[in-house]
């Protein structure tokens, strides 16, 4: 249709042309003739550039976790670079999410949550460690042996037992939790690794983005909580957050931390350790995208195409894991 466009207004250029030839014999017919080219030839120019700022309104929108918006954004960064045409917009989730092109979630969802009419597709993973603040001393014997499944058991979840029962008879916690709300995806992930829903977490609960987890913990020297590696370690540094402390999990359960579990101290251990190990003991989850099976808008395939592939050298960087099942990553929920 705008080859079309163009074709007609050449047309009528012409035709313009042919008046104006015919005249050539008063004395303005020239200086007339060239004023209707140049102003066809305007025309003409106006109507190629809307062409092509229609082109580039070409807009992909994207909701969901908020915590992955850093590596998102890092995505947009470098798929722009060789499509810069493409326009790329990120909306909260209380700014019409439903009307989105992509939503990316971090958890793996129940059944019935995603629509038969939409498509998964795995892009990377995340995990969730638990974190102290670094004056708290309620976990002396935890930072030297590492905490246990039942350790942790016993600190996030209700009912979930005593830490040290024989060390803590008579004695109330020294420790402040610090919690998510049910519905966030780490509280889901640390709950489900623990054998647990996500409405047993114990603690007080902390409201929005993610980082607030940090924040109250830092405020609170009693302070014990659990975050995604990309807010726990400084992304520059690949060290703990300064004022923080992470409590390690005894890998193998077996009452003490051995050479290769003492991994914590750096971002890029702990991600090693987790894309090279087929243990399933430290809390991990997935990340996807949901599209529309019937999207309208080519590009969304596309830019799911260059993230499952390209994209994924971006992930450690900002303390996500790769997507190591690439080839079953996309998904259609029925």
């Amino acid at each position: 249709m705008d080859f079309c466009i163009v074709l007609i207004n050449i047309k009528i250029m012409k035709a313009f042309e042919r008046h104006f030839e015919g005249g050539k014999r008063n004395h303005n017919s020239n200086r007339v003739a060239k004023t209707g080219r140049n102003i066809l030839v305007a025309m003409l120019i106006m109507c190629c550039l809307q062409l092509n700022a229609q082109n580039k309104d070409q807009v992909i929108s994207i909701t969901g976790t908020q915590f992955t918006y850093p590596l998102i954004k890092r995505w947009i960064s470098e798929y722009s670079k060789i499509n810069p045409e493409l326009k790329f917009k990120l909306i909260s989730d209380q700014d019409n999410n439903d009307k989105a092109d992509l939503k990316i979630i971090a958890h793996t969802p129940e059944k019935g949550e995603i629509a038969e009419n939409k498509t998964l597709t795995r892009v990377g993973r995340f995990a969730i460690l638990p974190i102290t603040n670094e004056k708290n001393q309620s976990f002396t014997k935890e930072f030297k042996k590492g905490v246990k499944q039942d350790g942790l058991k016993a600190i996030f979840m209700k009912d979930g037992g005593e830490l040290n029962p024989e060390e803590k008879k008579g004695k109330e916690p020294e420790y402040t939790v610090y919690t998510k709300t049910p519905q966030s995806c780490a509280a889901k992930v640390i709950s489900s690794y623990l054998g647990y829903s996500s409405e047993d977490l114990n603690g007080i609960y902390v409201t929005g983005d993610d980082s607030y987890l940090i924040t109250s913990l830092l405020e609170d020297s009693t302070g014990v909580s659990y975050n995604n590696l990309g807010l726990i370690y400084d992304l520059d540094k690949r060290v703990p957050v300064s004022g923080i402390k992470i409590l390690p999990i005894d890998l193998n359960n077996n009452g003490r931390l051995d050479k290769e579990e003492q991994i914590y101290s750096n971002l890029d251990q702990v991600i090693t350790y987790l894309e090279d190990s087929k243990s399933a003991s430290i809390p991990t989850d997935n990340v996807s995208f949901i599209a529309d099976t019937k999207q309208s808008n080519p590009e969304v395939s596309n830019f799911l195409n260059w993230v499952k592939v390209s994209g994924q050298e971006y992930n450690h960087k900002y303390g996500f894991l790769n997507n190591t099942n690439s080839k079953n990553s996309a998904l259609t929920q029925k």
